[in-house]
């Protein structure tokens, strides 16, 4: 049997695209990978893993969309897998200069710019933010007085990186003297005043398979010391309804999209729900953990499996009532300084997960994106009161020693 050829370009280590058993989603004996990713991460590929490894600087935006094809040069490729926000586009891309099957650039800019998603959404009767494209603060000036109040943030962002709430026109002057300079392009929408959601979905061809839609309980632009940002899903009841109409609703206007949904959304002062932004992977800190435990089925593996042409898993296996309501938090250093340690961490057999990425030795900065925290923490329970008492059961469990410098 002729196996088919995957380009696979990872930010982690592939040996994370794998089953509870360790099998890896795509079987060798069927598909030849090459993987393209970091050269740490190649380092920990073991023997008979992937056929071919090319180093890849992932961490460098320009250079990673620039290099990509250049890289790869005239390799055969029947598909080509990309699972993190920043690496979709280039995915796609890579696609289409080689002229095989999967989203290609035109669809995937629905899902990955800002401004292109809102114009397509807002074409089709979903309620979006009032918005306009600017390569400087004070072109939102009107938009501002208009609003009071206005968010702007890269076109092409992710992990809540260089967002910026501007309350008045002295902010704004401010903001226009710093300049915006992380990003080529940016955006500025009303701030729609009210709750935010998250709701992920395993979707196939445009209808969601399933589905969990959580609150966020902080604010996610901005991360303190001693700061956290949670989540936990939602009770039964009529928001949970009207959230999961809305995310049938936006899902319509992709019907040719099967994979991983990642909605942002609002419900406002009047309960009406808003369009924020949708993401075709799977949601970052605690999601893929409590989806799993959830439903029984790896947002991770729904994103892969229709990018080599398969369907997205459907059946899981539900978790009990009891356990059901799940909830996450990104948990940041309470100091500055040299990280020495994590003296305490809780164990509990509701704590699903709880990833600690600092080391002895490494300098503890400002965060600057959300994803920059000392522990990320998903719990599950009988409902959100429980989950958000367990929240801050594993907050209060944390004890660390940082050095000041």
């Amino acid at each position: 049997m002729t196996r088919q050829r995957v380009a696979f370009v990872s930010h982690v280590g592939y040996d994370t695209y794998s089953h509870p058993d360790g099998s890896p989603f795509l079987n060798a004996d069927e598909f030849d990978i090459t993987l393209l990713a970091r050269p740490c991460d190649i380092a920990r590929v073991a023997p008979g893993e992937v056929s071919r490894c090319i180093p890849v600087e992932i961490d460098d935006r320009v250079e990673f969309t620039a290099s990509l094809s250049e890289l790869v040069g005239d390799a055969g490729f029947d598909w080509v897998v990309a699972t993190h926000e920043r690496m979709l586009l280039a995915a796609a891309r890579l696609r289409d200069t080689l002229g095989i099957g999967g989203m290609g650039t035109e669809r995937t800019l629905l899902l990955r710019d800002k401004v292109a998603m809102k114009r397509h959404f807002s074409a089709r009767g979903i309620r979006v933010p009032e918005f306009m494209e600017i390569s400087e603060p004070i072109q939102a000036a009107e938009l501002l007085e208009k609003f009071g109040q206005i968010v702007i943030k890269p076109v092409a962002g992710a992990g809540s990186v260089d967002v910026h709430i501007v309350r008045d026109h002295d902010e704004l002057i401010a903001l226009q003297r710093q300049r915006l300079t992380g990003f080529d392009r940016y955006e500025a929408e009303e701030f729609i005043t009210g709750r935010q959601f998250h709701i992920d979905s395993v979707v196939s061809n445009g209808v969601a398979v399933a589905v969990s839609v959580s609150e966020y309980l902080d604010s996610h632009e901005h991360f303190p010391l001693g700061g956290q940002i949670r989540s936990h899903t939602l009770d039964g009841g009529p928001d949970l309804e009207l959230l999961q109409e809305f995310n049938s609703a936006v899902l319509r206007c992709i019907p040719w999209f099967s994979g991983t949904g990642h909605l942002e959304a609002f419900l406002d002062d009047h309960g009406r729900p808003v369009f924020c932004e949708l993401a075709g992977r799977p949601g970052g800190a605690g999601v893929k953990a409590a989806f799993q435990h959830r439903h029984g089925i790896s947002l991770l593996l729904a994103s892969v499996l229709p990018q080599v042409g398969r369907d997205v898993p459907h059946d899981g296996t539900p978790a009990p009532m009891d356990r059901s309501a799940t909830g996450w938090s990104m948990i940041y250093p309470p100091s500055l300084g040299r990280w020495r340690a994590y003296d305490t961490l809780p164990r509990a057999d509701w704590l699903l997960e709880l990833t600690t990425p600092y080391r002895p030795g490494d300098v503890v900065r400002p965060s600057t994106q959300s994803v920059d925290a000392v522990a990320i923490a998903t719990v599950c329970g009988s409902d959100s009161r429980e989950v958000v008492d367990r929240l801050a059961e594993v907050k209060s469990g944390i004890s660390v020693s940082i050095t000041p410098e």
